[in-house]
């Protein structure tokens, strides 16, 4: 409920903007498969691999050629690596807030090749199973670039989200998320 009350404003200053400069606004709804990994420079962290997963979002995109789009996703993904010997599977269940900058390199009415850039929010919603006495951090930041196409109302993407920051600070893990989506504009 907390992030809806964020974002909420972030939507109505967009539909502002829009109004008052007679930009496009383009709301929609998205869905997808995710490939989390972990990915460590820890010497005694290995064989890490990656496990799929899903999201579900709200997107908004205001602009003509240059665009600014922010987004509001709940993602499930998972890892797997060894440490000391033993196997570990942390799941994450995390609320995203990409705000990406972006640019339409073709842009012919009803369809558009595009492509974004941008930080990202992360905010774990549970409490991924790690080795004892540790535990993963609840907010990470990240940065992401996006390809994606709209035919008519409907919107391909696929993106890669690079941790910057430490999700886990002894095992110092980092995240690796690489997302397909499809997406429909509701508005």
């Amino acid at each position: 409920m907390k992030a809806i009350r964020m974002y909420l404003p972030i939507v109505a200053l967009l539909l502002v903007t829009e109004l008052a400069t007679g930009q496009t606004l383009d709301l929609g709804v998205k869905t997808g498969l995710s490939w989390g990994s972990l990915r460590s420079n820890l010497s005694g962290v290995g064989d890490a691999s990656g496990k799929t997963g899903w999201h579900v979002g709200l997107f908004a995109r205001t602009g003509n050629d240059f665009y600014f789009q922010p987004e509001l996703n709940f993602a499930a993904f998972g890892s797997e690596f060894r440490f000391v010997n033993e196997t570990y599977e942390p799941s994450f269940r995390q609320l995203n807030l990409p705000l990406m900058a972006g640019y339409k390199i073709i842009d012919n009415g009803n369809m558009n090749l595009r492509v974004s850039v941008g930080p990202e929010v992360n905010m774990n919603v549970n409490k991924a199973a790690g080795p004892d006495a540790t535990e993963y951090k609840r907010f990470a930041i990240g940065g992401l670039v996006n390809a994606g196409v709209d035919i008519g109302r409907m919107t391909v993407d696929a993106r890669y989200s690079l941790g910057l920051t430490d999700v886990h600070d002894q095992l110092e893990q980092k995240t690796g998320v690489f997302s397909v989506s499809i997406g429909f504009k509701i508005l």
